[in-house]
């Protein structure tokens, strides 16, 4: 009886550990073992798709033990890499383990708004504001001011029996900066425009995450790594906030005002909600040879920035941790499996 009731508890706990996994995911687990020539590439997620996606390379003589877990589902990827290895010590090409990381979490951004106004000597620049782009007017659109065709589109009369011919018309030119005021307010039946505006942001990081170890000739090397990466791809505006609260989609996110505080917000989502966040533990040493590490990472939510460009020749070793935590997973997507039994 004993016995039975055990087996049914283990069944018990299989069958909830699996209503608590991802609907639909992709796992890959393997363990390699070799000793000799290697030249092996790897992918696992893809970008935006599960939050972010890691490229490693490895190439080289020598030996190699090798374990790698994955789990990748809608904006998510999970993985745990192990990489021990001893280049030859008669080795052509010393044996190097390559892995780069590409968050799909958005950088911070910065901006510069340039007004353009027509003078004597035509249309004339000047830069009229720049800096950090606020991550609430950044995601609601404000930045996006287009360029001169937008503009112009936008100065047309939308009731006019000729719009889309003069929409059609504004589209399919490509040298309206070399038209004069005057030109361009007779071509397409603008009254006076003679000025517009153009925001652009630019990323501060790329985003990456990457560290290279190369092992000399009889010389041992170690990258082990472990992090999940998560990056919800619907988000949402003020039109699904209130004062009160978030009100969005349950797999999406937004900004609530304050209701107290002019220009105050808070950011809120929902209960379904991925998350927006990178957390990764890595170890990586070589008794002698070369260790590459590389990080540029920044974050809109909190302007936290971190750039690191590092190369280091002989012994070295390098353990860390790192935490960006742009926006926690949602009530019902941060449930571990023993929370189920309360």
């Amino acid at each position: 009886m004993k016995k039975r009731t055990l087996v049914a508890a283990a069944l018990a706990v299989v069958f909830v550990l699996a209503l608590a996994a991802p609907a639909f995911a992709m796992t890959h687990s393997a363990t390699y073992e070799w000793d000799g020539t290697v030249d092996m590439e790897k992918q696992v997620g893809h970008l935006c798709n599960t939050g972010a996606e890691m490229k490693q390379d490895i190439t080289g003589d020598g030996k190699m033990d090798k374990t790698m877990d994955v789990d990748m589902s809608k904006g998510i990827l999970t993985v745990d890499d192990k990489n021990d290895f001893v280049t030859a010590e008669d080795a052509v090409d010393n044996l190097t383990v390559t892995s780069v990381i590409e968050l799909c979490a958005p950088a911070k951004q910065e901006y510069a708004t340039t007004n353009y106004v027509y003078g004597e000597d035509g249309w004339e620049d000047y830069v009229d504001s720049s800096g950090v782009a606020d991550l609430k007017e950044l995601y609601d659109g404000t930045y996006d001011t287009g360029d001169l065709q937008a503009q112009l589109i936008d100065e047309l009369d939308e009731d006019a029996d000729n719009y889309e011919e003069m929409k059609a018309a504004i589209l399919a030119a490509d040298d309206l900066e070399d038209m004069t005021k005057d030109e361009i307010n007779t071509e397409f039946g603008i009254a006076d425009f003679d000025n517009y505006t153009v925001t652009e942001t630019n990323a501060l990081t790329s985003q990456l995450w990457a560290v290279q170890v190369e092992a000399n000739p009889g010389m041992s090397g170690n990258v082990h790594q472990e992090f999940e990466a998560a990056y919800g791809d619907t988000y949402s505006y003020d039109n699904y906030t209130t004062a009160e609260g978030y009100t969005g989609p349950v797999d999406g996110w937004g900004t609530v005002a304050n209701p107290t505080v002019t220009d105050d917000y808070t950011v809120a989502r929902g209960s379904d909600y991925v998350g927006n966040y990178f957390h990764m533990d890595q170890w990586a040493r070589t008794s002698d040879g070369t260790l590459k590490r590389f990080i540029d990472i920044s974050s809109p939510f909190t302007h936290a920035y971190l750039m690191e460009d590092m190369e280091v020749t002989g012994e070295s070793e390098v353990e860390e941790a790192f935490t960006m935590d742009n926006i926690a997973a949602g009530e019902d997507m941060d449930v571990t499996w023993y929370d189920l039994f309360y």
